[in-house]
């Protein structure tokens, strides 16, 4: 039966607010928390269903509907809150959602390959879990079509997981043909028209300009640099947009994405280990950037160059499982603000990192935590020169890694690395580590060089390793006559120029720990020392002020550079052929293309008396890094290099061939000859 009710004006107003409100009471309770959806009867989520057909997978579990391509294992949609696909439909299916790898044969080109697969095959299916499996198996007869591996790609969704779970293994069998592998990486290509707020940290987060507002702007002397001149949004014009300027610690890499604002949706990379990353804790990488694009990287050359070891030799066997990383989706009402979608995806982080290692992986490639074993004991550092007795080495960094040379971690990028920061009294405990062999690596803020346990160390399933008290003596000759910086690695604590007003990226205008990511501040030094060297003068200069950050060419002005020569000026006293040699221990936090000479009060002497040679190839400082690779030389110093007073230290960097070559001090300290009993000239 239809009621059909005569109503005034008043009451027919009456009612559409009503309807508007119990509209709106409806919405809220649909979208806002988006995991408590698709439930039966009995609160327990709906469960996991797979789809199949001869092109396609579909992996549905009432939260993220995600379609890979089959037999490829290509990601082609993911369907969630309303969203049919929040990614590209614009582009090909093959270029929404794929791994990758940049690689070649030893002296040609590079290549890519997108790793597709050819063979499927559903490892597990129930309720609670789906996990699918997409296999290419390589052989002679590929030749160079395709990079010399086999791959096995796997991707896991769970009931009640808002999101999806990606691994791989890659596997290289014995006798197989060399090649380099520069970089391993999973990309993921959003809508354009949903997606323009990125969140990479608490305090990089912005609106992103379109990848036409890239198209239309204006190219700059760095390749991947733009400034935009016509964006679609006018609040960014006159901005640099560079993907390098997003760049991050793999310590502090966890989570990185971006967010819809209709509907408000968020798209995350979570990232629950370093563990099968390259180069250790400190090796920076891209994260999320224009396109809108969202990366998982495991490997490349980005802040190092191919001092990281990528080449592959010798018929050697390799195998190692890339992930597993969680690519997590949520929402949220449209009354919120969007930006709680980050502190979402954070807790979502913590979520998976205090889960690993994870237990639901099929692959017995990856071991669960019962599998593993741990390395505990405590660092400390013996500098009589500081202390008589050793000292705690406080907030040490503190791993294991592939046997090697000392420092040989963070040029390493086959096998996998487990790192922790040790506490105040240096404790540290490493835990859930591979079965393998290693050897104990650290670092101490505040203190110079790289420290190496010599033992090797051999993890079994359920081992528990206790190394007790270790003392690292760092590299010591004599007391400190004077010293520039602090020993942390990086140049961030020397002089930061401000970029040029028109080459800004806001975001970082007011971030005094971001300063160094502006476009352009190698350019800088010519304008601060148009025609004169940086000259620092030991207690009276300050390097906070009076050390720029980077040492590079000086722009002569229609492409060319000249080498520059800075000084250091000091005074010593009481120096003798009898006293004995002096010591210059110098770190650098950086170094591409560049040679550094030192030479001792003889500005024009033919031959150096110390040369780095050709050395860096990490490009950080056009990739606005503030550090890249560590090179620390320990020089000495001949007494009769030295004079009674005045003394002139002379640093040259003779390379000027480009005007992103150059160098990055971190710590410099001249010390006594040993036992002298010499005191600090600072």
């Amino acid at each position: 039966m239809i009621l059909l009710i005569k109503m005034d004006k008043v009451g027919a107003s009456l009612l559409r607010w009503l309807t508007l409100l119990i509209w709106f009471f409806l919405m809220v309770k649909l979208t806002a928390a988006s995991r408590e959806v698709f439930q039966n009867e009995n609160g327990k989520f709906l469960g996991v269903r797979l789809h199949k057909n001869h092109h396609q997978m579909v992996m549905d579990n009432g939260l993220v509907q995600v379609t890979l391509s089959s037999p490829g294992g290509d990601i082609t949609g993911i369907q969630y809150n309303g969203i049919h696909n929040v990614l590209e439909t614009k582009n090909r299916e093959g270029n929404r959602g794929y791994w990758d790898v940049v690689w070649n044969v030893p002296g040609n080109h590079i290549a890519y390959d997108r790793l597709k697969g050819t063979d499927f095959n559903v490892i597990m299916e129930d309720e609670d879990q789906v996990e699918l499996s997409f296999k290419k198996t390589w052989n002679f007869t590929n030749g160079n079509s395709s990079a010399p591996l086999n791959v096995d790609k796997r991707y896991i969704m769970r009931r009640g997981s808002s999101g999806v779970y990606l691994y791989a293994i890659l596997e290289r069998l014995e006798g197989w043909p060399d090649m380099d592998m520069d970089q391993i990486r999973i990309v993921f290509k959003l809508q354009n028209d949903k997606f323009h707020f990125m969140a990479v940290s608490d305090d990089r987060q912005r609106v992103m300009p379109t990848p036409r507002d890239r198209l239309d702007a204006q190219r700059l002397a760095y390749p991947e640099a733009v400034l935009l001149t016509n964006p679609t949004n006018t609040l960014l014009r006159g901005e640099v947009d560079d993907k390098y300027q997003y760049s991050c610690e793999n310590k502090d890499n966890r989570v990185h994405g971006w967010i819809s604002e209709n509907p408000p949706v968020g798209f995350w990379m979570i990232t629950p280990s370093d563990e099968f990353r390259a180069g250790g804790p400190l090796k920076q990488d891209l994260t999320s950037h224009v396109g809108p694009t969202t990366l998982s990287m495991f490997t490349s050359t980005h802040y190092s160059g191919k001092d990281l070891n990528t080449k592959y030799r010798n018929g050697k066997p390799w195998k190692k499982v890339l992930g597993p990383v969680f690519v997590y989706l949520n929402s949220i009402s449209s009354l919120e603000d969007p930006t709680t979608l980050w502190e979402d995806a954070k807790d979502q982080m913590s979520i998976e990192v205090n889960s690993w290692p994870y237990d639901f992986p099929q692959s017995e490639d990856f071991p669960s935590s019962n599998r593993r074993g741990n390395v505990s004991g405590q660092l400390l550092v013996g500098d009589k020169y500081i202390s008589d007795n050793p000292m705690w080495a406080s907030y040490a960094y503190v791993g294991l890694a592939a046997p090697g040379g000392v420092g040989s971690w963070q040029r390493e990028a086959k096998g996998y690395q487990f790192w922790v920061q040790a506490d105040e009294e240096g404790h540290f405990l490493i835990e859930n580590i591979r079965a393998g062999h290693y050897n104990l690596y650290a670092w101490v803020p505040g203190i110079v060089g790289d420290c190496r346990y010599d033992v090797i160390i051999y993890i079994q399933p359920g081992s528990d390793v206790k190394l007790g008290v270790l003392v690292y003596e760092p590299p010591r000759n004599g007391p400190t006559l004077w010293e520039i910086g602090i020993p942390d690695r990086t140049a961030a604590e020397f002089f930061v120029p401000d970029t040029y007003p028109t080459l800004v990226n806001k975001l970082f205008i007011n971030q005094s720990t971001h300063k160094f990511r502006q476009y352009g501040l190698w350019e800088r030094y010519s304008d601060l020392y148009p025609k004169h060297d940086l000259t620092y003068t030991i207690g009276i200069s300050n390097y906070h002020q009076d050390w720029f950050f980077a040492q590079v060419p000086r722009n002569m002005g229609n492409h060319t550079y000249q080498a520059t020569t800075w000084k250091i000026k000091f005074e010593i006293e009481n120096v003798t052929p009898s006293t004995g040699n002096y010591t210059l221990q110098l770190a650098l936090a950086s170094a591409s293309a560049s040679e550094l000479q030192v030479r001792f009060n003889d500005r024009r002497a033919n031959r150096p008396h110390f040369t780095t040679r050709l050395i860096g190839r990490d490009n950080a400082i056009a990739r606005h890094g503030i550090y890249g690779l560590y090179w620390f030389y320990s020089i000495n110093v001949p007494s009769h290099l030295l004079r009674n007073g005045n003394n002139t230290v002379y640093l040259t960097q003779s390379r000027s061939k480009s005007p992103f070559g150059g160098i990055m001090y971190d710590y410099i300290r001249l010390e006594g000859p040993p036992d002298t009993g010499l005191i600090s000239l600072q």
